[in-house]
């Protein structure tokens, strides 16, 4: 229902395209992704969706990833050694979750998802602790609903931006255009209780929604917030002596010099809120009392 707007006169196949997508998670509370989202962007989207406007220009990454999981599935078309697509239900803590594994394949027994994301994302990728929770679902539901329990996770990666010449150059980066990542694997128990924890929070979270008109914060982890830094500053000076990690470093720091000084906080930015990533940052109160610091 989100309104889309066309800023840059995009050509209408593309706004049409975007406009048609056919994305449906079926009869369920939530997805798998809507899981690992915080409660309150979930909430705060449900709440004013009927408010919710996106420029069709923000949306090409979304275009492009259908695009590269509809080529795939072709590929595995007429082929029995590979499951695709498969549509998966469990029923937990009252609720009903829904979630869809991209491949499986049957003769390595590895279960993998498709990604359209940039180079760095794989470069960086053990901090996708994403990744990791969402193929641990998928592989719990898939073998609640198919009986078939993963010995691999996967994900296939195809690179938007890769660059020839930083490949060349090494370094860690992708030394080509799609990248393989392993993705750790739960025990079956931990993965079952993780979802069964994301559960509660989202049904809690609506619960008191409803009762008390209640919304959760976000967390430091959930607004990716950076660490705090603290700027050791002399009068008449803009720019900082030091900064440094902690208050007590920076007191430190201070006690070994002379003349007027003062320790300023500078709060760390809140990259999800900043970069508006989370979707309804211009409908959210906690977002709009970051101070201005954290702002720029």
């Amino acid at each position: 229902n989100m309104k889309l707007t066309n800023k840059h006169n995009i050509p209408r196949e593309i706004v049409r395209s975007i406009e048609n997508d056919s994305y449906d998670m079926g009869e369920a509370d939530i997805s798998v992704t809507g899981l690992l989202k915080p409660p309150r962007i979930s909430l705060l989207s449900k709440i004013n969706e009927e408010k919710l406007e996106a420029d069709v220009s923000d949306r090409i990454w979304i275009l492009l990833g259908q695009a590269t999981h509809t080529i795939l599935e072709r590929a595995n078309e007429n082929y029995d050694d590979t499951d695709i697509e498969r549509r998966m239900f469990i029923d937990i803590e009252g609720w009903r979750v829904s979630g869809q594994a991209d491949s499986f394949s049957l003769a390595n027994n590895t279960l993998r998802d498709y990604k359209v994301t940039s180079a760095w994302s794989v470069v960086f990728a053990s901090s996708k602790s994403d990744w990791e929770a969402q193929l641990n679902m998928y592989r719990y539901m898939y073998y609640k609903n198919f009986g078939k329990l993963a010995d691999k996770l996967e994900i296939i990666a195809i690179l938007r931006d890769w660059d020839k010449r930083k490949a060349q150059k090494g370094d860690g980066y992708p030394p080509c255009q799609v990248a393989v990542v392993n993705i750790p694997v739960w025990d079956i128990d931990d993965a079952e209780k993780f979802i069964r924890d994301k559960v509660k929070l989202h049904r809690d979270a609506w619960a008191d929604y409803m009762t008390q008109n209640v919304i959760p914060l976000c967390t430091s982890e959930d607004m990716w917030k950076k660490e705090d830094k603290y700027a050791v500053m002399k009068k008449n000076r803009k720019t900082a002596l030091r900064v440094l990690p902690t208050e007590e470093e920076a007191r430190e720091y201070v006690s070994n010099l002379e003349g007027k000084l003062e320790i300023v906080k500078r709060e760390g930015d809140c990259s999800r809120c900043v970069g508006n990533y989370c979707g309804v940052a211009d409908f959210c109160d906690q977002y709009k009392k970051l101070s201005m610091e954290e702002r720029i």
